[in-house]
């Protein structure tokens, strides 16, 4: 049964104020195991639910129709995980995340912390997405490489891949938990729930999509990290979605909605938190709550999704017709394909992304230069040579905006603005 144990916390001496140097009592929380859990739904959530995976299975479906498959994948997986920085806080507009991408690619360090961190995220979704399309299990030694990368680009490195020995909390003081909004398990119960977590990642119990939401809202739960535990968590959605094959080229941008329904999102996640008999309806019903707010999400996330991989399409498409003709898998055509996820590139970066030669990649980087395709830029105090699609960092931004609106409109000005006409290169 799920419960919450009392514990005493000693008063310190650190911090300014009393409030931050007192003792107390506090109740920390302890979840059931998912191990063996015979979740029971509503209809109408299964319906929900239903609908979101068969929106899920459709993306990936017309997925294969579209001119620039990988350039999408990076779309998306790049917005996500834009996203799920936003969700704590760490926010950087697409051309600073720019900036900083140009500086660590030429071997600089930058200043802007926040940029850095979210390419960081960005970096361990990746990471996710590599393990998760291996045929082994997901293991725990997985989960702490997708957070060590995470944390590698954070300002505490040293905190990355280690499981936590101390107690964490959030809300309230950060030199005690007295004043806590939630504190997750004590240390000597987090290996125990995590395993117990790994091995119902690698079941088939529940649906893909309940599968990803329950494993994520446990993780949350348990907050087996001293930090980065929510990017973590959200990238073991990503992981499952990816393991059952609901979405093998594409996952949606769920987390773009999810930073926009913060409130949902939190309600979500502390009604999954019950206190009942671990085979008792009401622990289905403490789980209802989530599971409508993470299906509505999906099936948002997916519909702005397709209006998106349309646009990419016709952006592609009017690049191909500027050009003119583009001899089938050139360093050219490769280029063009994954410039939409890509939206930064070095002569490096590109040969890299297109497995060419960097004399290759420069020759269709100067086609896509005298095209007006990429613009030129000199970033830092070293000036490096970088080059930019403007065309996709507007789409990038037009998207965030798109699922950040309250009603989710689709139809604003980014997804009905006519592309801009270029002349064909003689």
């Amino acid at each position: 049964m799920a419960e919450q144990t009392r514990k005493r916390w000693e008063p310190r001496f650190q911090g300014l104020t009393r409030r931050d140097r007192q003792g107390c009592d506090y109740d920390a929380y302890l979840p059931d195991p998912l191990a063996a859990w015979n979740l029971t739904l509503l209809s109408d959530q299964a319906a929900d639910i239903a609908d979101a995976e068969t929106a899920i299975r459709d993306l990936n479906q017309a997925g294969t129709s579209h001119v620039s498959l990988e350039g999408l994948a990076r779309f998306l997986l790049r917005a996500e995980s834009v996203a799920s920085s936003k969700i704590e806080g760490i926010d950087a507009a697409p051309r600073r995340l720019v900036e900083a991408e140009a500086v660590i690619a030429h071997g600089g360090s930058t200043a802007d912390r926040v940029a850095v961190e979210v390419l960081g995220n960005i970096a361990s979704m990746e990471s996710a997405i590599k393990l998760a399309t291996r045929d082994q299990d997901f293991s725990i030694p997985d989960l702490l490489e997708i957070h060590r990368v995470l944390m590698d680009w954070s300002p505490t490195p040293e905190l990355g891949g280690v499981i936590r020995d101390q107690q964490n909390w959030i809300g309230g003081s950060s030199y005690n938990p007295c004043s806590a909004v939630f504190v997750p398990p004590p240390p000597d119960h987090v290996k125990g729930l995590i395993r117990d977590l790994i091995d119902y990642t690698n079941g088939g119990q529940h649906s893909p999509l309940v599968q990803a939401a329950i494993a994520h809202a446990q993780f949350e739960t348990i907050h087996p990290f001293a930090d980065g535990n929510g990017r973590t968590g959200r990238a073991l959605i990503h992981v499952i979605l990816r393991r059952r094959r609901l979405s093998p080229t594409f996952v949606p941008p769920i987390s773009l909605v999810l930073a926009t329904w913060s409130n949902d999102y939190v309600a979500g996640l502390t009604a999954f938190r019950h206190l009942h008999q671990a085979d008792s309806p009401e622990r289905s019903t403490a789980t209802h709550i989530w599971l409508r707010t993470f299906a509505a999400a999906t099936l948002r996330a997916c519909s702005n999704a397709e209006a998106y991989a349309s646009r990419i399409d016709e952006l592609v498409e009017q690049w191909g017709a500027t050009l003119g003709s583009v001899r089938r898998e050139s360093a050219l055509d490769l280029l063009l394909k994954v410039l939409p996820g890509a939206p930064l590139i070095t002569v490096e970066s590109s040969a890299e992304l297109i497995s060419r030669s960097e004399v290759a990649a420069g020759a269709a980087i100067n086609r896509l230069l005298d095209a007006g395709i990429l613009r030129q830029r000199n970033i830092g105090k070293q000036r490096y040579r970088i080059f930019e699609a403007p065309e996709v960092l507007d789409l990038f931004t037009s998207l965030e905006r798109a699922l950040s609106s309250p009603t989710g409109d689709t139809s604003t000005e980014a997804l009905v603005r006519p592309l801009p006409q270029r002349s064909p290169i003689k």
